[in-house]
């Protein structure tokens, strides 16, 4: 199938801004490539939203939050977002707008986390600093100035952000709380075993690179088998809150979102699985260029917020349609 309108524009400009072998640089720079991303493809703040940045202690661990306040709310409930980047890129500024945007569309307050990177920071650090930043911001909201439902918890993220969302669903119902209300993916990557030694490529996203961040976050051989690690191996499925998954048509981890969704809905997990056609991994920050990327942005929006307020994620939404399919036929791509 053909890319949806606009993302063989946006391969290209990422591809010209972040090199196809950028994970053969040294770190530093890989990572200053991947945040000049930001003026290759700049999206605004909205001027509705506030931010300022905290710091949560929590079990031994400091962990740095961005909180991002709508200027209307929607509700109390609150958004955990964990950015992608294979452990290893991103930062705050990376996903600044994206996370903004999900507050703003959302009209709930919205917290991204900066987790500490591989390879510096190994599994399992990031999870656990995600972990650290989730539990403290519920156990006493009003420390960080928020009034929230701390039963209305969400958490969601892109790629290895997903695979972290997924995690820490698991690590709440294992560890005895805190309390999600919902999980929201795009894109999550979630077995690392079949890329120890590379694999197949798909635009934006090559074996090489899944090669590199494995050994990066999975440095032990036994670590990537972790059920922590790679849900999908040994993972158990039961008692974990209601998802929203998004899979993207021409994505290499597009096998690990459908897996995800049959072990949910096997074990009684209410799921709605959407899969956007004509798209790649994860592409969040073509929304600026792309329609359908902009659109699957605003669904996973009123997913977040479906999730928020306990409502049935499973309801068939009537604007999801074969829209992008027809556009990018129609327009040659």
């Amino acid at each position: 199938m053909s890319y949806a309108v606009g993302i063989k524009e946006f391969v290209d400009t990422v591809n010209a801004a972040l090199p196809p072998d950028y994970y053969t640089y040294p770190v530093e720079r890989q990572r200053e490539l991947y945040d000049s991303l930001t003026e290759a493809l700049p999206i605004p703040v909205p001027d509705s939203v506030t931010w300022r940045d905290v710091t949560a202690e929590h079990d031994g661990r400091s962990v740095r939050l961005r909180i991002y306040e709508p200027a209307t709310t929607s509700g109390p409930g609150v958004v955990f977002y964990v950015r992608g980047g294979g452990f290893v890129i991103g930062s705050l500024l990376s996903h600044h707008s994206l996370v903004a945007e999900i507050a703003d569309r959302t009209g709930l307050v919205t917290i991204a986390i900066d987790f500490g990177m591989a390879p510096e920071n190994p599994a399992p650090g990031p999870v656990e600093d995600c972990y650290a930043g989730v539990s403290a911001v519920l156990a006493d909201p009003a420390a960080f100035g928020l009034s929230i439902d701390t039963s209305a918890a969400v958490v969601a993220g892109e790629s290895s952000g997903a695979n972290m969302a997924v995690v820490l669903s698991m690590l709440a119902r294992d560890r005895g709380g805190p309390a999600l209300r919902g999980q929201a993916l795009i894109s999550p990557v979630l077995d690392f075993t079949r890329w120890r030694h590379g694999g197949e490529d798909a635009p934006l996203l090559s074996g090489g690179e899944m090669e590199y961040f494995v050994a990066c976050y999975c440095p032990e051989v036994d670590q990537a088998a972790d059920q922590y690690v790679s849900p999908l191996l040994g993972g158990k499925f039961h008692a974990l809150p209601p998802a929203y998954v998004v899979g993207c048509e021409k994505d290499s981890l597009r096998v690990d979102a459908e897996k995800y969704v049959e072990l949910l809905e096997h074990n009684g997990t209410p799921v709605r699985y959407v899969l956007e056609p004509g798209m790649v991994h994860a592409p969040v920050r073509a929304r600026g260029v792309s329609e359908p990327a902009a659109d699957m942005v605003r669904r996973f929006c009123a997913a977040v917020v479906t999730l928020a307020e306990g409502e049935d994620i499973t309801i068939t939404d009537s604007t999801i349609t074969d829209s992008t399919v027809a556009d990018a036929e129609a327009a040659g791509v």
